[in-house]
C-alpha cells in the first residue's frame, strides 16, 4: 500500500544576536494527512484560513510569530490528495529554538521534526501493533552556523534504526544524517512505516524505530 507523506522542509537563519530565528517552512501533506482539509479548502471561510494555516505551521514551530509569508498550494476545488499534495509555506520567526548556556547555545533541532509519538510501557505488550495507515516522513533542515561559532555533536544526528527481515527495505525505519559544507549544515531525516500491522512478539524492534 502507498505511504501517506508528511514532509517538512525548513531553512533556519539565526539573528545576529542569536535572540531569534527566521524560518522558511514548507509542509507537504498527501494521502490521509491531507484528506481532512485539502478537499474542503474552498469551502472554508477566508477569515478562517489564516488561522488554520498558522495552526498547521505552529504544529512544527509552537512559538511561531510574525508571519511574513503564509500561503497554500494545490487547493483547487475537487483536487484529490492522491494526485497533488497539500502544501503550506511560510516565513516566520521563533525565539525558542536556541537556549543559551554561558558562552554556548543549544540549537533544539529536534523540535523541527514536529510532534513525536513515544512508546513507553512497563507491562508486557498484550496486542499486535496496528497503525491507522502506512505513512512516511521526510524532513530536511538547513542552517548556517553563526560567524565566530563552531557546531558540536553533529555526530549525534547519525541515526539508523530498522525493523523487519529485509534490511535493504525494512518494514519500518528511521534514518538521520547530515552534511556540513563550510558553515552550512543540512540534516535529512527519513522515517517510514510500510506495514499497518506488526506482531507483538517483535514489539521492541518497532518501538525502537518510533522512539
Amino acid at each position: 500500500a502507498e505511504q501517506s507523506p508528511h514532509d517538512i522542509d525548513v531553512t533556519v537563519a539565526f539573528a545576529p544576536d542569536l535572540s531569534t530565528s527566521t524560518l522558511q517552512l514548507r509542509q507537504t501533506l498527501g494521502g490521509y494527512p491531507a484528506v481532512e482539509i485539502q478537499p474542503y479548502w474552498a469551502l472554508i471561510p477566508e477569515a478562517k484560513r489564516t488561522e488554520i494555516m498558522q495552526q498547521l505551521q505552529k504544529s512544527i514551530v509552537p512559538d511561531a510569530s510574525n508571519f511574513q509569508k503564509l500561503g497554500v498550494r494545490n487547493v483547487e476545488r475537487g483536487l484529490s490528495p492522491l494526485s497533488k499534495p497539500f502544501i503550506i509555506e511560510s516565513q516566520l520567526e521563533s525565539a525558542a529554538l536556541l537556549d543559551k548556556a554561558g558562552l554556548r547555545y543549544l540549537f533544539k533541532i529536534g523540535t523541527l521534526l514536529g510532534p513525536q509519538t513515544e512508546l513507553y510501557q512497563k507491562e508486557e505488550r498484550q496486542f499486535d501493533v496496528e497503525n491507522d495507515n502506512n505513512r512516511r516522513y521526510l524532513r530536511t533542515i538547513r542552517f548556517d552556523v553563526p560567524a565566530g561559532y563552531a557546531v558540536r555533536n553533529l555526530q549525534d544526528l547519525d541515526v539508523d534504526v530498522k525493523a523487519g527481515p529485509d534490511t535493504a527495505k525494512p518494514e519500518f525505519d528511521f534514518h538521520s544524517s547530515y552534511v556540513q559544507q563550510g558553515q552550512t549544515v543540512t540534516v535529512t531525516v527519513a522515517e517510514n512505516y510500510r506495514q499497518v500491522r506488526w506482531p507483538k512478539a517483535d514489539f521492541e524492534a518497532f518501538r525502537a524505530v518510533v522512539n
